[in-house]
This record gives C-alpha cells, structure tokens and sequence, in this order.
C-alpha cells in the first residue's frame, strides 16, 4: 500500500494500525521519515516566503520555528541547513516517541492479554502518530497555540494506540 494511502488509513482506523504491524521495518522507517517532511512543512513555507519577499510576518514566523537562526546577509546559506537540521530533530522526535509508545504498549498488551512484540508495538506507535502530527501540523500552519498541547498529542497518540491494541489476536492459552 503506497504511503499517502497508510497515512489516510492512520488517520481513522485503528483495525488499519493493527494491521499495519506485519508489515517490514523498512517500510514503517520511511513511513516516518515522511510524517517528519509532513510536520516540517510549515517551517519549509515560512522560510519560502522570507527569502521571496522578505515581509515582517514571515521574518518572525522563521525566528519562531528557528530561533538560533539569526536572519541577515547569510540567510540564503543559513536557512537550509536550519531548514535540514530541522527535518532531522523532527524525525529523530518521531522515532522518540514511537519507542515510547511502543514501551507502554507492551504494558498495555501483557495486561490486556493479547499477543504482540515490540517490533510489532513500534510499527503501531509509528502509525499512530499520524492524526496528531496532522493536527499539529495544521495548528502550526494556522499559528494556533493553545494550553497543555503536548498533552493533548501524547494522549492523542495513546488513545489511537489503546484502540489499535484492541483489535491484536489474543495471547496463547
């Protein structure tokens, strides 16, 4: 199944998540890889329109997403490989979570009683976080903040995979 179908699927069904988990590692590696060119699109857009107009609104809009990138004369040498290192911590916070997650859910699934294995736990984490990087990613396009963010996404993404659990086959007797 092509990645942008995986994503539409994440987005909705947790029976999809569930079902995501036999398939390689390669495959939910660059699942991820491309979530995390997703979420760092807005950054991507904002630095975009600063070296086209160079207005005020996206000056302050690329030193929000990067503040150790001071903006002057070097911009166009700075800005990319901001924009890179970005794309990077972003992916490597992905990865971050999807190992957590896929740690709480081997709590989850001994508890339940069902079967899976961490490999199994983590290609689930990975797809879960899915409808939360689409919200942040969108509340980021439309400079939305609100209040305790961070944990509305990590249970977001806990939710999804509590759900996904859910449809695991059943541990043996």
């Amino acid at each position: 199944m092509p990645l942008y179908k995986q994503f539409i699927k994440s987005l909705h069904s947790p029976k999809y998540i569930a079902a995501f988990r036999l398939q390689g590692i390669g495959k939910t590696i660059q699942y991820l890889f491309a979530l995390s060119f997703r979420m760092s699109l807005p950054a991507f857009i904002a630095a975009a329109f600063y070296l086209m107009d160079g207005n005020e609104s996206a000056k302050t809009t690329v030193e929000e997403m990067l503040p150790l990138l001071t903006l002057n004369q070097n911009a166009l040498i700075f800005i990319p490989v901001a924009l890179f290192f970005y794309y990077i911590l972003l992916s490597f916070m992905l990865f971050l979570k999807a190992s957590i997650f896929a740690g709480v859910g081997l709590v989850v699934v001994s508890r339940l009683k069902k079967r899976g294995d961490y490999r199994h736990l983590f290609r689930m984490a990975a797809y879960a976080l899915s409808l939360s990087a689409l919200l942040t990613t969108l509340a980021e396009l439309a400079h939305w903040t609100f209040p305790y963010a961070y944990a509305v996404d990590w249970l977001l993404i806990a939710g999804m995979l509590f759900l996904s659990i859910r449809y695991l086959p059943g541990a043996p007797k």
